[in-house]
């Protein structure tokens, strides 16, 4: 289990039915050698299911960069993931970071939902240096 830098949390158990910023605007001033070295990763945790009346809907995450902390001209680094209705509480998407790109000041997700009619639906989305997807076995068998 890692620990989860609150410097660099997006946002905690927050609900984006409609289009919208995350929470949270990271300033890279104050945060920066982010990984200092090491690969960090942008992941996103659905705390709560996400359900819409025709499940159809889906939210698109992406991770936007831009010298003001408003995001008001922000650059799309990459696409993080796509969200569908009907994500059950305790999925995981996570993304490596680019380090090619020309990051700006701030950092930031932007919730993007299409067919709009999605009715419950929570995330937490932080950066951290964990690949909590990969568990490595020494005698490459999985647990019982």
């Amino acid at each position: 289990m890692s620990a989860i830098d609150n410097f660099l949390v997006f946002d905690e158990n927050i609900e984006h039915l409609s289009t919208s910023q995350s929470t949270n605007v990271i300033d890279l001033v104050h945060s920066r050698n982010i990984g200092a070295g090491k690969y960090m990763y942008l992941e996103c945790l659905v705390k709560e299911s996400f359900t819409d009346s025709g499940t159809d809907s889906t939210v698109t995450l992406t991770l936007e960069t831009d010298n003001d902390s408003a995001m008001s001209s922000p650059t799309v680094l990459q696409t993080v993931a796509v969200i569908p209705a009907g994500a059950l509480a305790g999925s995981k998407f996570k993304t490596l970071l680019p380090s090619t790109h020309d990051y700006k000041r701030y950092l930031s997700v932007k919730y993007t939902v299409a067919n709009g009619n999605l009715t419950t639906g929570k995330v937490s989305t932080y950066l951290t240096d964990t690949d909590t997807l990969y568990k490595a076995h020494s005698d490459a068998k999985p647990e019982l």
